[in-house]
């Protein structure tokens, strides 16, 4: 991949922080440690209770990764002046914020990609079946497309609106406060499916949670396209005020 010269720094920088660097093995430790510990010695486990608990943390993972990276990349370039400095030396506005964007999403994209290849190998090593029939189905990559399409779109819509905003701390609260109240909202759900006994089969758990991210997606794109109209080097420059 070509990457441009802002991205390339942003990385850099990211990947050196203690934060990150702590977030990551995080998210990949303890979501493997659930899968492993679900998946093993039940023989229900390739039906509910494993899909809907892999699909989540995926996307759980998402959201406490993207509040750190956005965080971490346009906040900090904001508050630090380097933003500015870009749009000084005619980086373009909409390039600088795709630039921004696109950072943000790798470096969430990465560890959930290893997460999953780390589950994939414990599945294939100890020949777990059920969570070898989970990642080969149909529906688990229609899931994976519509994951990919849903948070690139997000990563751009939360860069846009940091971008915009002149109260970035305001901003990064407001998303590591969203990004618990996801994973809290989601196992009280997952809780009360079980205790109520309607027990979805894995296939339409999986094109249930699929179907509602592409959904998600067409209505971030539809924000996406509202700030885009408000996104300005002027804009921009009146927010560090």
């Amino acid at each position: 991949m070509n990457l441009h010269p802002v991205n390339r720094l942003n990385l850099k920088d990211v990947m050196r922080s203690p934060s990150y660097l702590s977030m990551a093995v995080i998210v990949l430790l303890v979501p493997l440690q659930s899968v492993i510990q679900i998946s093993y010695g039940r023989s229900d486990s390739a039906g509910y209770p494993l899909a809907y608990t892999l699909l989540i943390l995926n996307i759980s993972v998402y959201f406490l990764l993207n509040m750190l990276t956005v965080g971490l990349i346009v906040i900090s370039e904001k508050s630090t002046g380097r933003c500015e400095y870009y749009l000084a030396n005619k980086l373009e506005v909409h390039r600088l914020t795709s630039i921004y964007s696109l950072s943000s999403h790798l470096l969430c994209i990465g560890p959930i990609v290893i997460l999953n290849i780390l589950i994939m190998g414990y599945a294939l090593i100890m020949k777990r079946e059920n969570l070898q029939e989970l990642y080969f189905s149909t529906a688990f990559v229609y899931f994976a497309i519509t994951f990919l399409l849903f948070t690139r779109c997000v990563t751009s819509v939360m860069t846009l609106v940091s971008m915009l905003s002149t109260t970035p701390e305001r901003i990064r609260a407001i998303l590591s406060v969203g990004s618990v109240l996801f994973v809290f909202a989601a196992t009280l759900t997952g809780t009360l499916i079980n205790k109520l006994g309607f027990i979805p089969g894995r296939s339409a758990v999986i094109w249930t949670i699929g179907s509602s991210l592409l959904l998600l997606t067409i209505l971030c794109a539809l924000v996406q396209h509202v700030l885009k109209k408000r996104l300005s080097n002027e804009a921009v420059i009146l927010s560090f005020r």
